[in-house]
C-alpha cells in the first residue's frame, strides 16, 4: 500500500496518522495580530490627515501671498491725481507695475508714483502710499465717484474708488 504525502501506516491495518514534524515548518516567525492591527491603524491615520490637510486647506498657511487692499485718501479732480494708500495683509512683498484711472467711464492712460515707502513695493503686513495720475488731464466734476486700479507684480489687480473733491 502505497502512503499519502505526510502520512504513514503503523501497519497494514492501522489507520494513518499525520506525520506533524514534517508538515509544520520550524523556526517560521511572524508578527503577532495585535502588532499588525496597529501598524495598519497607524498607516491609515497618517493617510487620513495628509489627504484632509490638502482638502481642507490646512497646509495652505505654509504658502506666502500677497493680499493688497486700496484706499484712496485723496482725488484732486483739476488734476486728476488720486492718492491712494495700499496695505498687504499678506505674508509676500508685492510690487506695483502700474495704475489706471478711470474718467468719464474709460481708463486713461496714467502714471503712478510711490510717496511713501522704496522701490515700487508694497511690503508684507505693511502699507504703501502712491499717486495715481491720468497723463490727459480733464477737470472732473467735484463730488463725482473717482475711479481706478493698481496693477501688482502677482498678476492682481487691486481697484480702488473715491470722490473727486
Amino acid at each position: 500500500m502505497e502512503t499519502p504525502y505526510g502520512f504513514y501506516a503503523q501497519s497494514e491495518n492501522a489507520k494513518p496518522t499525520m506525520n506533524f514534524e514534517r508538515v509544520r515548518k520550524k523556526n517560521r516567525k511572524a508578527i503577532s495580530p495585535v502588532l499588525a492591527t496597529v501598524i495598519l491603524i497607524a498607516i491609515t491615520l497618517i493617510a487620513a490627515i495628509a489627504i484632509a490637510g490638502f482638502v481642507f486647506g490646512l497646509f495652505g498657511s505654509f504658502t506666502s501671498s500677497a493680499q493688497v487692499s486700496g484706499q484712496v485718501t485723496t482725488c484732486v479732480g483739476t488734476t486728476d491725481v488720486c492718492t491712494i494708500v495700499l496695505r498687504n495683509t499678506g505674508t509676500s512683498n508685492v510690487a506695483v507695475t502700474g495704475c489706471s484711472v478711470h474718467i468719464a467711464g474709460i481708463s486713461a492712460t496714467s502714471t503712478f508714483a510711490q510717496t511713501v515707502g522704496t522701490l515700487n513695493t508694497v511690503p508684507a503686513s505693511g502699507s504703501s502710499t502712491f499717486t495715481c495720475t491720468a497723463n490727459t488731464v480733464t477737470a472732473q466734476t467735484v463730488g463725482s465717484e473717482a475711479v481706478g486700479s493698481f496693477s501688482m507684480s502677482n498678476g492682481a489687480s487691486v481697484p480702488f474708488s473715491g470722490v473727486w473733491s
